[in-house]
Formats: structure tokens, C-alpha cells, sequence
């Protein structure tokens, strides 16, 4: 008995001298922070220094490779800020690079390390810029692998959709790269019609209101084409002496026969009702009819991927009918015979945007200071495969007027969306 208290003595003893598991395991905890604590700090001293280091290294992509490592070294370490910091930098640096390929392959670099620190909105805004700026780039084949290299970094920050539309452009662009030069006879294609409706700014008539439609038609064959404009529209002004409801209409319409790539034979048809565009005199209250028939020479100065895309210009002679009257009294009804300097495009395109550009010189062979100059730009934007917001830009500069308040310079801007069968 004796014996037994006396051990159990001795355990009680030893166990006042042990620490409880609970004690032992607070100990334990405290101790590891405070070595992890050191730990970071002379890891984010180590970093400081090579940062320091990296500094004094000229601008360069091997520069901005490690500025973005050590970023991600500080993101690893909680320094999220200064990673920021960092990555902004290296940023700043490839903007200031003049070969393309390196800044946007940089770039897009730089876009991942955003991403893995989490700052994916920034990723997508830096690679979405790139996309505007590998677009400009006329090497389709460079252009081509630049597409894949971003479509690539879209799939790894987890952006599918995007990647597979960009991969998808990047096919495209390689597909029309390797095509051949257009060949004639041409390849004969299928015919384009567009239907649309219209609203109208003019600077010419104070017109309270005017809305319309448009239709443009074109067709190839493999040694013709034939290229038709319409826009047909109704305006309202209440403080017209005449026709408070004023129908108005424009046709224009191009023919060319090709003898060889550079020449063609071109016949070019202006119509206007109710609008003075190719007149050289003009009142602000008069109903016309005014048509120009041009006959002459085309050379083609550029030609795009397909025979749709070109810029002609075009010399030829023809009459321009001109009849105009007020409240009914006959002002003008003759025949002026004329030249016409013409710069004729079509396709012109600026990243998904189409041009259609015409500009003509036209005086009158009878009083070369009886001419008009017009610019007239159809700017055709993309919704969806087949509709499209489409704006016409018209300037005409004329030397006659028939009434001191009507302007010599005449503006008119047509705005509307187009639908492609």
C-alpha cells in the first residue's frame, strides 16, 4: 500500500514539470510564425535587391521578363500591390518598343502574370488592345500567328469564347493570305443586295424632317460588273413656299467592261430628283431633275483580296441634263455637255468597317468655271452577318449659285441600317 502511494506521487510530480499538450502545441505555433515572419522578410529584402538590380538594366524584353518573374514572387509572398506596381512598369517599358511583334508578344505576357495574381480584368483589357493593334497590321501572315499567340493566352485564363472566335479569325486571315493574286479573266460571283432605311442631316434646305430607303446591288462577271446605288426619301419642312412633303431620290450606277486587270471601258449614270447634287446651280425651293451620263476610260490603281475591292479612276465626257422650276414657272431645262475626272472605290477596309468612295470633278465643256467637285463616302459598319450600320457622308463644292443665301459648299450626311440578302 505504501508502495503504491509512492508512485503515484512520483507520476504526479513529474507530470507538474511536463507541459500539457495544449501548452506544448501554442509554444510550437508561435515559434513557426516567428520564424515565418523572418523568413519573409528576408525574402522580400532578397526581392528588393534584385529589384534594385534589375533597374540598372536597360529597357528591354529580357528586362520586362524579369520584372514580371519577380512580380509573381511578390504576389507568392501577399505583396500584391507591389507585384502591381511592377507589372505596370514592365508595361510602361514594352509601350516604348517599336517592333510590333516583340510589344504584343510582350504584352500579352505581361497579361498572364496579371492573371495569376489575379487581376483578370486587367488581363482582358490588356489582351483586347492587342487585338486592335494586331488588326493593323497589313503582314496577314504575321498578323495571322499574333491572332493564334492571343488566342492561345485567352484559352489559359479560362476566356474559351474568346479564344475560339479569335482562332477562328486567325484562319481566315491565313486562308486569304495564301490566296493568289486576283486573275483575269475574273471569277465570275454571285450578285450582293442590300435593302435599308435612312434618316437625313442636310446643310443645304432647312428641313424639319426627312426619312427614306436605300438599296445598292452589285454584280461580277468575269470580264464585266455592274455596281447600282439608290436612295429614295421623304421630307417634311413647313416653311416651304412649296411642297411642304418633298419626295426626293439619288441613283448612281457604274458599268465597266474589263479588257485586261489595269483597263476597262466604263459607262457611269448620276440621277438625282429633288436634290442638286451634280447641278451647278441650285435655289432652295426648286424641284429638278438633274442626270450626268459619263462614257470614258478606266484604270484600276489597286484591287484588294477579291474583285470586289477596288479604286478606279476614270476619265470620260457625256451630257448633263439639268431641269429645274418654282411654283411651276420653268426655271432651267437644257443639255450641258461635260468632263468628268472620277476616283470610283469600292471595299476599302478599316478593321470590320467597309468604304465605298466616290469623288468627281465635272465642269462644263462649254464654261470650265461651271463645275462642281463631290465627294460622296458610304462608311458601312457591321451588327451581324447581314445587317450593318450604314452612314453616307456627301460634300459637293459648286461655283454657281442661283440665290446669295444658298451655300456654295454643300453638306449631307445619311445614316440608317442596311440588310444584305
Amino acid at each position: 500500500m505504501l508502495e503504491l502511494f509512492c508512485c503515484s506521487f512520483l507520476l504526479a510530480s513529474m507530470e507538474s514539470f511536463i507541459p500539457s499538450n495544449q501548452n506544448r502545441d501554442q509554444y510550437s505555433t508561435s515559434k513557426l510564425n516567428l520564424w515565418n515572419e523572418s523568413y519573409e522578410i528576408s525574402q522580400i529584402s532578397r526581392l528588393s535587391q534584385t529589384l534594385e538590380m534589375i533597374n540598372k538594366i536597360d529597357d528591354s524584353q529580357v528586362k520586362v521578363m524579369l520584372l514580371n518573374d519577380l512580380a509573381l514572387s511578390y504576389a507568392k509572398l501577399g505583396e500584391v500591390e507591389q507585384a502591381k506596381k511592377i507589372l505596370a512598369q514592365s508595361l510602361s517599358i514594352t509601350e516604348n518598343f517599336e517592333n510590333v511583334t516583340s510589344k504584343i508578344t510582350t504584352i500579352t505576357e505581361i497579361a498572364d502574370a496579371y492573371y495569376q495574381i489575379g487581376e483578370i480584368d486587367q488581363a482582358s483589357k490588356l489582351l483586347e488592345n492587342t487585338i486592335d493593334s494586331v488588326n493593323s497590321i497589313e503582314n496577314k501572315f504575321l498578323r495571322q500567328q499574333l491572332l493564334l499567340k492571343i488566342s492561345l493566352k485567352y484559352g489559359e485564363i479560362g476566356q474559351e469564347e474568346k479564344s475560339e472566335m479569335l482562332l477562328a479569325q486567325s484562319k481566315e486571315t491565313i486562308m486569304k493570305a495564301s490566296q493568289t493574286t486576283v486573275e483575269f479573266p475574273f471569277q465570275q460571283t454571285g450578285s450582293r443586295l442590300n435593302l435599308g432605311l435612312t434618316g437625313n442631316v442636310g446643310s443645304f434646305r432647312d428641313t424639319t424632317a426627312r426619312v427614306g430607303v436605300r438599296t445598292s446591288f452589285y454584280q461580277q462577271w468575269p470580264e464585266e460588273d455592274i455596281y447600282l446605288d439608290g436612295n429614295l426619301s421623304v421630307s417634311f419642312d413647313s416653311d416651304r413656299a412649296v411642297n411642304n412633303y418633298r419626295p426626293s431620290s439619288f441613283v448612281k450606277s457604274v458599268y465597266r467592261r474589263h479588257f485586261n486587270p489595269q483597263w476597262n471601258f466604263f459607262t457611269g449614270f448620276f440621277n438625282s430628283t429633288n436634290q442638286d447634287l451634280f447641278a451647278s446651280e441650285n435655289d432652295s425651293e426648286d424641284l429638278s431633275i438633274i442626270s450626268n451620263l459619263i462614257v470614258g476610260a478606266g484604270l484600276n490603281l489597286w484591287r484588294g483580296d477579291s474583285i470586289r475591292q477596288f479604286l478606279d479612276i476614270q476619265l470620260g465626257v457625256g451630257p448633263r441634263y439639268e431641269y429645274e422650276y418654282i411654283d411651276f414657272e420653268k426655271r432651267r431645262d437644257e443639255i450641258d455637255p461635260t468632263v468628268a475626272l472620277l476616283l470610283f472605290g469600292r471595299g476599302f477596309a478599316i478593321d470590320k468597317a467597309n468604304i465605298n468612295q466616290t469623288f468627281a470633278i465635272i465642269p462644263s465643256v462649254d464654261d470650265f468655271n461651271n463645275y462642281t467637285i463631290t465627294s460622296d463616302t458610304d462608311l458601312s459598319i457591321p451588327i451581324s452577318d447581314r445587317w450593318s450600320l450604314n452612314n453616307r457622308i456627301f460634300f459637293r463644292y459648286r461655283n454657281e449659285v442661283s440665290l446669295e443665301q444658298n451655300p456654295n459648299l454643300e453638306f449631307l450626311f445619311t445614316t440608317g441600317v442596311n440588310y444584305r440578302f
